[in-house]
């Protein structure tokens, strides 16, 4: 009986491993339950970490090179998942307060992302990192990465001291500013003298830079600005090193009432010294047109070399090595030449120039010839190598400024002798 009770059972048994099997119409392909189906469409990328690549680890970044940019290396995203970018910046390590914080940055198409951010605080140490998000998984942040933005530098405006307030200067006046005051870190500074016709500047006429002097710094141009002009000229004041600038200050005004425009002189026995270089400064002249007339000029020597005197003298090795230059507004038109040798050794005081003899003494001919000046006519005046046409030879081509200034005779009523402007 035990016997045909098992033996009923294996055959019950074999039919219904029949039964379930016949109801597959492709028994080669495994059955799919709800339970599979929904593990798989749950399925995530997997995001690694992003690589920070700038600003590197303990940089130091100048206040002036704001604002930073941060690069990552792009993290790696299975599933061919799209990602994107958190950038966190704070000033501790735990990131608990941000400074600056941005979400879907676009990954970079050239293996690195990157965002400029906001300026932050100057003077002040940071931390960054970043972490890549895609295919619904948030990776982890790289690991905080500090640096470093440098303290702020601040240069003022310089205040221009002189020539201000329309005054009278000559063809090439100094320049003078207060030195500008400033803040932090600050380099050498240098400032940038601009010189224009209109208040615009547009164009600029004369531009250069001098090096910060003691308290006060100074600017004197190497050529002759325009005669008779009312002029801007303006500073600005730079710290190169560190790339900062002050405010440009406010022009001032001055007018070149008492300059000669050397290129429209009329030159009577001597050469066009417009294009000649400006050597020597004359600081200071000095006449008297009455009696002896004297003329006498100071001026620093650059060592013009000597030229041979040809007229003979007990000394063989006698020589000149400068002329006085006299020029004359004539008819509204100045001629100008070069008048008496100057040799070493001698007083730059030149007698026969007075005002009825320094016509006909210079011997430039007409009109200078038969020119008598007014007392308080303006005169000009200038030193410069050998010049006069004749048989002394030139030897270099070089002169100094001219000096302009109301002629003056004491026998005529002249309070005093004359003194340079």
């Amino acid at each position: 009986m035990r016997k045909s009770c098992l033996r009923l059972a294996a055959a019950a048994a074999v039919c219904l491993v029949g039964s379930a099997c016949s109801k597959s119409s492709s028994p080669t392909q495994p059955s799919t339950t709800a339970g599979a189906s929904a593990d798989s469409g749950a399925a995530t990328a997997s995001v690694t970490v992003p690589r920070p690549v700038s600003p590197a680890s303990g940089a130091t970044i100048r206040n002036v090179d704001q604002p930073v940019t941060l690069v990552v290396a792009n993290a790696v995203l299975t599933q061919s998942a799209v990602g994107t970018y958190t950038f966190e910046v704070s000033t501790d390590s735990t990131f608990s307060t941000k400074t600056y914080s941005k979400t879907g940055v676009a990954s970079g198409a050239s293996g690195q992302t990157s965002l400029t951010i906001d300026k932050i605080p100057a003077g002040t140490s940071y931390f960054w990192h970043a972490r890549a998000d895609g295919g619904g998984t948030t990776g982890p942040f790289s690991a905080a990465r500090p640096f470093t933005i440098g303290p702020a530098i601040t240069i003022d405006t310089a205040t221009l001291v002189a020539p201000i307030s329309n005054t009278s200067t000559g063809s090439r006046p100094t320049f003078t500013v207060t030195n500008a005051t400033r803040s932090g870190p600050v380099g050498p500074l240098t400032y940038k003298f601009e010189v224009a016709a209109s208040s615009a500047f547009s164009p600029v006429l004369l531009s250069g830079t001098a090096n910060e002097g003691v308290s006060q710094t100074s600017f004197t141009p190497s050529t002759d600005l325009p005669p008779e002009t009312t002029l801007f000229w303006r500073v600005t004041a730079t710290d190169a090193a560190n790339g900062v600038s002050g405010p440009t200050s406010l022009p001032a005004t001055f007018v070149t009432t008492f300059a000669i425009d050397l290129k429209k002189v009329v030159y009577l026995n001597s050469p066009d010294v417009s294009g000649w270089p400006q050597t020597a400064v004359l600081s200071l002249v000095e006449q008297d047109g009455g009696g002896d007339g004297p003329v006498c000029m100071s001026y620093t020597d650059p060592g013009w070399p000597d030229s041979p005197w040809p007229f003979g003298g007990p000394d063989p090795n006698f020589g000149v090595y400068a002329n006085q230059w006299y020029f004359a507004r004539i008819n509204g038109t100045w001629y100008g030449g070069a008048g008496e040798w100057i040799y070493r050794g001698a007083s730059s005081c030149k007698a026969g120039q007075g005002t009825k003899t320094i016509g006909p003494d210079s011997g430039f001919g007409p009109p200078f010839s038969s020119w008598v000046p007014k007392v308080g006519e303006l005169v000009g005046f200038m030193v410069s190598s050998v010049a006069r046409n004749g048989p002394v030879k030139r030897t270099v081509d070089e002169r100094s400024n001219v000096i302009v200034q109301p002629w003056r005779d004491t026998s005529l009523g002249s309070a005093s002798i004359g003194r340079a402007r």
